[in-house]
């Protein structure tokens, strides 16, 4: 039977990231966030450090570097938005194959779309104020600091996300639960997803 697999869109300063550690340990299962950047440039043979940079953003049509290292799975002379984005699907995919996971961002509910998995699409929200405030108490920043920040992180995993997948960021009709961390607790949302990822 194929693997259920969890993807979580989220809001900057939603609480996505502490929500998918929470479901996966709760589940007994692994996550996977930023490690997707060390297993792409495995894949790849190329440096993590000069890709992490790249992660989650669209490529600027006017300023942008381009790839020239690695071995034959990289796209060469493409820029390094690109060339991340499908290294990373490869392994997106080859993890669903073998295991159930949770995957965060990198456009995951849309690279398995049509993957012989059980998918459960999640997208985390909340209002901006409430982002804020949670930024100000996680980082320590001022107001206009953490709505600087939320709203520049926002706008780079929005353009990320919609240039990749044609499809809106965060429209409910691309997700079967949309939860907002105003309104559930951040346990409440673990319970509502692992609920529904057990009916898969």
């Amino acid at each position: 039977m194929a693997n259920r697999i969890i993807c979580i869109g989220r809001q900057f300063g939603s609480g996505g990231h502490e929500i998918a550690v929470k479901t996966a340990n709760q589940l007994g299962i692994k996550v996977y966030e930023r490690e997707l950047i060390r297993l792409a440039c495995e894949y790849g043979e190329l440096s993590e450090k000069a890709m992490s940079a790249a992660d989650e953003k669209a490529t600027n049509p006017y300023l942008f570097q381009t790839v020239h290292e690695g071995n034959y799975h990289v796209l060469r002379g493409r820029p390094t938005s690109e060339v991340l984005f499908a290294l990373q699907s490869h392994e997106i995919r080859r993890l669903a194959k073998r295991e159930e996971c949770v995957f965060v961002g990198r456009c995951a509910d849309f690279v398995l779309r049509e993957q012989d998995v059980r998918l459960l699409r999640v997208f985390i929200s909340a209002p901006e104020e409430h982002r804020v405030a949670r930024k100000m108490e996680q980082e320590r920043l001022s107001h206009n600091q953490a709505v600087q920040l939320v709203r520049k992180i926002d706008k780079q995993r929005k353009k990320y996300y919609e240039s990749y997948t044609g499809q809106v960021w965060g429209a409910p009709q691309f997700h079967d639960l949309c939860l907002d961390t105003s309104r559930f607790s951040i346990p409440e949302c673990v319970e509502l997803i692992v609920t529904k990822f057990l009916t898969l």
